[in-house]
């Protein structure tokens, strides 16, 4: 290392004044160019686009805050019809009976979930029925519907969250 750089040294005392100066000139052009498009625009390019998401997350929230009279207001006025009293199983169960579907076994697991099984219904009253748990707030996991020989019958199976 030290050898390439008595190399460099002799071959730099070895160019005229002028080439000397104009490869100076050169270097701190590249230095400068280096410095500014290298690492003063990225770094102000960041800047910029994490100011810009900050403003945009403040201005979701204020959204946010403007919506949530208005969410409060559906709230009450919904809260006693979309949420029937009871547990899990009872609340899905008579919601079942409500749309004549027939829950042939059911599996709870764990706090809030559960798995149910429907051999035979008709799709016109497991769609509605599934309907209604959804404005219930219940969260269908997973759902898997298979037709029947005869038709308009499927047998299912699902997972409901609470």
């Amino acid at each position: 290392m030290k050898q390439q750089l008595l190399q460099w040294q002799q071959k730099w005392n070895a160019l005229p004044a002028n080439d000397q100066r104009a490869l100076g000139m050169l270097s701190l052009f590249l230095g400068a160019i280096f410095i500014v498009f290298g690492l003063f625009k990225p770094a102000h390019s960041f800047f910029e686009n994490a100011r810009e998401e900050a403003q945009a997350s403040r201005e979701l929230v204020e959204w946010v805050n403007r919506q949530r009279p208005q969410l409060e207001r559906i709230s009450r006025s919904s809260g006693g019809n979309n949420q029937a009293q009871g547990t899990l199983l009872q609340r899905v169960t008579a919601a079942a009976k409500n749309h004549n579907v027939t829950i042939k076994r059911f599996e709870p697991e764990g706090d809030g979930r559960i798995r149910l099984w429907i051999d035979q219904a008709r799709y016109q009253d497991l769609q509605p029925w599934l309907n209604t748990l959804l404005q219930q707030r219940f969260v269908v996991q997973s759902v898997s519907v298979d037709a029947l020989a005869e038709e308009g019958m499927v047998s299912a199976r699902l997972t409901l969250e609470r």
